[in-house]
This record gives C-alpha cells, sequence and structure tokens, in this order.
C-alpha cells in the first residue's frame, strides 16, 4: 500500500537526483573541465648578483715582540701594568746597573790611558823621524818606535770598542717597549737574577692597531671557485682586492673594513686548506688577539645570475623543478638545478631562460597541464640578505 511519504519521497527525491546527474554532464557526457589554479607569478630576469663569502677566522697581533733581558743582574724594578696598553719607549723593567755601571767606568779609564799611550807612541816616532834622517839612531830603533805606535792604536782601537760595549750594557739595563701594545704577564719577579741564556724572557708585547685575522679556504672550495671564474659565472674583484668585514661573537659587526693582506700560494697538506689573513684598523683596541670571529668577502659578482624565491622550487623523484606558466596559461613542469642560496631565493643554473615566468605560490595546487589563473606577480629582484648585524659601539 502506497503511503503519503512514499509518494512525497518520490516527488522530491526523483527530480533531485535527475537535477544533479544533468548537470554533472556535459554537452557530450564527459567530465567536467578543471577549474583554474589561481597562482602569483615571477617573470625571469637575470642580472649580476653581489654576493658574499663568509668563513671562520682568529685574530692575531700584527706584531708580537718577545721582550728579552740583554745583559745579566738582578731585576730591580718592574715598570708597567701586565695586560695595559704601553706605548712604545715606556720602561718595562728595570735591571740593577750598578755592577754595569762600575764596567763602564772601568772601560772609560782604560780608554783614556790607552788614548795616553797611543799619543806619547806617535809624539815619540815623530821625534825619531829626523834624528834618522841625520844617521843620530839606529834604524832599528826607529822600527821599534814604528811597531810601539801601531801596538799603541790598535790597543786604543780596542779599548773603544769595550767602552761602547760597556755603555751598551748599562743602557741595556733600562728595557723599554719597542713599539705601542698590550703588554703580557711578567714571567720573572723582581729581584730574580736574570740570565738571558737561562732566563732570559720577560714578557711579550703584541701590537693591536692594526689587528690581524687568520681565517682558511678548503682546496675544493677554491676549486670549484676557479672553475666557475673560468666558465664566466663568479666574478671576483680586480686584483682580489676584497672589501673585508669582520663579525664579533656576539653578532655585532666590527664598525672598521679590512682587507686581505696575505693569501697562501699553497695547501697546507694537515689542513687542506689556504692560509688568508685579512688586516683591520683598531684604533680604539676593541679587537684583542684570540678572539673567535667571522670573516665576510665583499665585492664577489655573480653575472648574469638568475634568482628564484625560495618557494618557487618544488622537490620530486627525479629532483628538482618548477612550474612555468606556457603560452596557453597552462603549468608546464621544468626541471632545474640549483646552486648556492642567496637570502630568500636560490641561484638557478640551468632549466630557465630570461622572459619565462615561473610560479612563486600556489604551485603545491597546481597540476601539470592545468589551467592557471594569474593574480599577480612578483618583482624578480635578490632576496634580502641576512639582516646585517649592529655595529660594534667603538
Amino acid at each position: 500500500m502506497t503511503t503519503i511519504r512514499d509518494l512525497f519521497e518520490r516527488r522530491t527525491l526523483l527530480p533531485l537526483i535527475s537535477a544533479l546527474l544533468t548537470a554533472s554532464c556535459g554537452p557530450q557526457g564527459g567530465a567536467p573541465a578543471p577549474s583554474p589554479t589561481e597562482v602569483t607569478t615571477t617573470v625571469i630576469r637575470p642580472r649580476d648578483i653581489p654576493i658574499t663569502l663568509q668563513y671562520v677566522g682568529q685574530t692575531e697581533s700584527s706584531r708580537l715582540v718577545e721582550i728579552r733581558a740583554r745583559v745579566d743582574g738582578y731585576l730591580q724594578k718592574k715598570h708597567y701594568v701586565e695586560g695595559t696598553m704601553v706605548r712604545q719607549g715606556d720602561p718595562l723593567f728595570q735591571i740593577d746597573p750598578r755592577p754595569l755601571k762600575a764596567q763602564a767606568d772601568s772601560a772609560a779609564a782604560t780608554l783614556q790611558d790607552k788614548e795616553n799611550w797611543a799619543q806619547n807612541a806617535r809624539k815619540t816616532q815623530e821625534r825619531l823621524q829626523p834624528l834618522l834622517a841625520e844617521n843620530a839612531i839606529s834604524k832599528k830603533d826607529f822600527d821599534d818606535a814604528v811597531a810601539a805606535e801601531k801596538s799603541a792604536a790598535a790597543a786604543l782601537a780596542a779599548s773603544r770598542a769595550e767602552h761602547s760595549r760597556a755603555g751598551m750594557n748599562l743602557s741595556y739595563a733600562r728595557i723599554t717597549a719597542p713599539l705601542t701594545g698590550i703588554a703580557g704577564r711578567a714571567n720573572l719577579a723582581e729581584g730574580t737574577y736574570i740570565n738571558p741564556a737561562v732566563n732570559g724572557l720577560l714578557t711579550t708585547v703584541a701590537q693591536v692597531d692594526p689587528i690581524w685575522v687568520n681565517f682558511s679556504i678548503s682546496e675544493n672550495e677554491w676549486l670549484r671557485y676557479r672553475d666557475e671564474v673560468e666558465r664566466g659565472t663568479l666574478r671576483f674583484p680586480k686584483d682580489f682586492e676584497f672589501e673585508v668585514e669582520m663579525l664579533l661573537s656576539d653578532g655585532r659587526t666590527f664598525p672598521s673594513r679590512g682587507k686581505v693582506n696575505f693569501a697562501s700560494p699553497s695547501v697546507d697538506p694537515q689542513t687542506g686548506t689556504y692560509a688568508v689573513r685579512a688586516t683591520f684598523p683598531n684604533k680604539d683596541m676593541a679587537i684583542s688577539p684570540g678572539q673567535f670571529v667571522r670573516v665576510r668577502l665583499n665585492g664577489v659578482i655573480r653575472p648574469g645570475a638568475i634568482l628564484v624565491p625560495q618557494g618557487a622550487i618544488m622537490q620530486g623523484q627525479a629532483g628538482k623543478f618548477v612550474y612555468v606558466v606556457g603560452p596557453d596559461h597552462k603549468a608546464e613542469i621544468r626541471p632545474v638545478e640549483v646552486g648556492d642560496w642567496h637570502g630568500e631565493d636560490w641561484f638557478v643554473t640551468s632549466g630557465l631562460k630570461e622572459g619565462e615566468q615561473v610560479v612563486v605560490s600556489g604551485g603545491v595546487r597546481v597540476q601539470p597541464g592545468a589551467p592557471l589563473t594569474i593574480l599577480g606577480e612578483t618583482a624578480n629582484t635578490p632576496g634580502k640578505p641576512p639582516v646585517p648585524a649592529p655595529e660594534a659601539k667603538k
């Protein structure tokens, strides 16, 4: 028996099902066309991109001098404060000068005696010269006078050298700083007897203006750079005159810029690296030897480089790829090879050419051959590098 409910369901469900089936079928009865995927794109425009090379380095004194005693004696006084700045000529140590003063006085007296002796020998020869001409003396007596004068002259020369040496030894008792720098710890206490051959090292003075930074470049990295330079994909500054930045361990940037002043021509067989050194002005002595820092080399260019935003690069089973907008506004897969990072972008070394339109956002919803609706274009400009660290206060 047909109920009112059965009639109601037939009248409502059957027309609804019929309408749905009609709407789902096209004119030929096939599947409906997919709706376009909304994406944003960027147009490839190669350009010269400046890049930086970064390494870990360690600071070093540009001139480290050992302060050594040159004469024997008791260490009488230490004049400087350990670990502080000393100026060239400042007194550092005083060795007891009294024994050296006595030696210098004795050498002076001996010199005076030798001068008198030489003067007397010279006058004797001068007196005998005319007597020899008159045959008033024998030739032997005159030859003896000549020999005595030469012997006195030689003794005088030796005495003068001894007097000079004694004077220098006396001056060595007062030890001064040979340069401006940071004086190290004193190795000997006051009152210690010094023998230069045994315990002559007193301290060190380290020049810190300019300050040096040592770092290294691996052999493999340098070979890669050289290959890129030969292929024209990398360009170093003329004569390798890099502008060098130094980043401190707390992230601050040292305000002064440096330059490379040494690069080893050979590879260290133990580390497989080239040793490189940069020099920085350090007038305020803000940098000390031994600090670990990061070094940035500026001035390197990638000519005609292609940068693509990170979000445009997809990873598939065959490698990395991007979606390119085809002439009919449909998505095409394009395999690419990528290089280094640059800020938030990738360097693309192959697979793309100038003028092509690459999908930047919305690519995860794109299917090969699917129609695209381009909502807008992003500027194809170099991605922002890491935000520069604040400069260290002077």
